[in-house]
């Protein structure tokens, strides 16, 4: 193998890791934007609440009481997920045809499949503190995982497919 191939080759494996880096940051981004934004209308909550919120998932309702450090590992459990749900998409992109055929449906649906994981098998499994269902804040959450998160995994994905393959 020349020196131009080993090169090429060895790029194609950064390529997908900058791809995943940058889905999952996208998406890790404006999916945390959404929380923030919903969570403060709904409930009234901060920032830091809606990160404590999340870091409650492995604390508790300790996590509201822990300050700083609890909101740091929020954000660090937000952007886990979000590079996981990244991952998964990359890896899956070129076995399941329908991904790369129809990418905007593709990734609308893997939104709501990412809302329905989270909601009915995630956070009832996790530990924060049980609400009540609110179909107005369903709604507006299975639009915002639609097109804020499964909707840029996908086309950010997708794009990195199509440079591969030109």
């Amino acid at each position: 193998m020349s020196t131009e191939n080993q090169t090429i080759e060895s790029a194609k494996p950064a390529a997908g890791f900058k791809t995943i880096l940058w889905s999952g940051l996208v998406a890790g981004i404006l999916d945390g934007i959404a929380a923030i934004i919903v969570l403060h209308t709904w409930y009234k909550l901060t920032p830091p609440q809606v990160m404590q919120w999340i870091a409650s998932g492995a604390y508790g309702a300790a996590a509201f009481t822990g300050g700083t450090s609890t909101v740091i590992a929020g954000i660090f459990f937000h952007f886990v997920v979000a590079y996981v749900l990244a991952v998964i998409y990359f890896f899956a992109f070129p076995k399941i045809k329908f991904l790369s055929a129809r990418p905007v449906l593709s990734g609308l649906l893997f939104g709501l499949g990412i809302f329905l994981v989270m909601n009915l098998l995630v956070i009832p499994a996790s530990n924060i503190q049980k609400s009540s269902f609110d179909p107005g804040l369903a709604a507006v959450s299975i639009i915002w995982h639609m097109v804020l998160v499964g909707l840029p995994i996908s086309l950010i994905t997708k794009k990195h497919y199509a440079e591969k393959n030109a």
